[in-house]
């Protein structure tokens, strides 16, 4: 095992830096100087920006290839179901459940270890 032990995450100290404020309107670019004098190009959405529109928040991707970051409500799907009735979970929080509700026996675990081969 050590022989492939790799690092994943190189560890490093963040400095405390000053936050960087600025305001910016609805549609313009603003260049942010960063504190290694490195500029971030921000574009905030107009207030004609549709987030239900699939195709408007993928040409957003436009703005990418320029060398901006867009910022604002990108895409809202307003027909998306939530999280927990996709992956059918319970209602109760996990650590009020007992063992058996946690641990539902060799059989399922069977047909989990099934199901990913």
């Amino acid at each position: 095992m050590r022989e492939h032990n790799e690092a994943v995450n190189r560890l490093d100290v963040i400095p405390a830096r000053e936050a960087i404020k600025n305001e910016q309107e609805a549609g313009g670019t603003l260049d942010v100087v960063q504190h290694d004098g490195s500029v971030l190009r921000l574009r905030r959405l107009d207030g004609g920006y549709d987030p239900p529109d699939r195709i408007a928040a993928m040409n957003l991707q436009q703005r990418q290839a320029r060398g901006e970051v867009v910022t604002g409500l990108l895409h809202v799907d307003p027909e998306a179901g939530d999280l927990h009735g996709h992956l059918g979970t319970v209602e109760a929080p996990l650590n009020s459940l007992d063992a058996p509700a946690l641990c539902p026996g060799s059989k399922a675990l069977a047909g989990i270890n099934a199901a990913l081969r």
